[in-house]
């Protein structure tokens, strides 16, 4: 009897969709929200690349994440503004991704804000490999939203290969903090670096989380 009714009303949906103006479909937005996943992600590669552009990512990662707050506050409005939501996604599946999407910025702020604030002087190997992981996660992710439209259940390569690059954050991670552990005898350059590890790879799991939930709500409309 769920599955009827919920099948019912995806039905009505595709009807009042076409009296519906094009500017409330979502899909824009969401590709807004991941090209600023995107953008942060690379500020993010590049500062490891060269640590000397540290003021200049901390003036960067915090425009990009306002910049992303207005979008997921502007679907926010649209979603309370607008009666039928776009087919594949119902209201809860907005706020889910909207704010899977508005994680990764800020995860990606709290890394850089962390560098300036615990006054590191540099970043090591194990920074330089998982930012490189996340910037190719958050690329795979943004390819997957603009994807989103012409998407149909079963298309998962986007979901398993954006979760093989976090089971390799999640290896990177453990190796971080292994070594982390043996080599550094100083409690708070532990403390100082076991943030930057957890939220670079937490910026990952937010990639997985949003590629996750894209699947799921493609094969929930199949």
């Amino acid at each position: 009897m769920e599955r009827s009714r919920d099948g019912v009303l995806h039905r009505i949906q595709r009807v009042m969709r076409a009296f519906l103006p094009e500017e409330q479909d979502f899909f824009v937005l969401f590709a807004s929200a991941a090209d600023k996943a995107v953008e942060a992600a690379d500020c993010l590669d590049k500062l490891m690349a060269d640590y000397g552009r540290l003021a200049l990512a901390v003036e960067q990662i915090d425009d990009i994440e306002h910049e992303a707050d207005e979008i997921v506050h502007e679907t926010v409005r649209k979603l309370n503004t607008t009666f039928v939501t776009p087919i594949l996604f119902d209201r809860e599946d907005i706020y889910r991704l909207a704010e899977c999407l508005d994680d990764i910025p800020d995860m990606i702020k709290g890394t850089i804000d962390r560098f300036k604030s615990f006054r590191i002087t540099g970043p090591d190997e194990h920074t330089r490999e998982m930012s490189g992981l996340l910037l190719e996660a958050t690329k795979l992710l943004n390819e997957n939203i603009c994807a989103l439209p012409r998407m149909q259940a079963g298309d998962t390569q986007y979901c398993r290969q954006i979760n093989t690059i976090e089971n390799q954050g999640d290896v990177a991670l453990k190796k971080a903090l292994g070594d982390l552990f043996d080599q550094q005898p100083d409690a708070r350059e532990i403390i100082k670096w076991k943030e930057v590890y957890e939220f670079i790879e937490e910026a990952m799991d937010r990639c997985e989380d949003a590629a996750n939930l894209i699947e799921a709500v493609v094969t929930k409309n199949a």
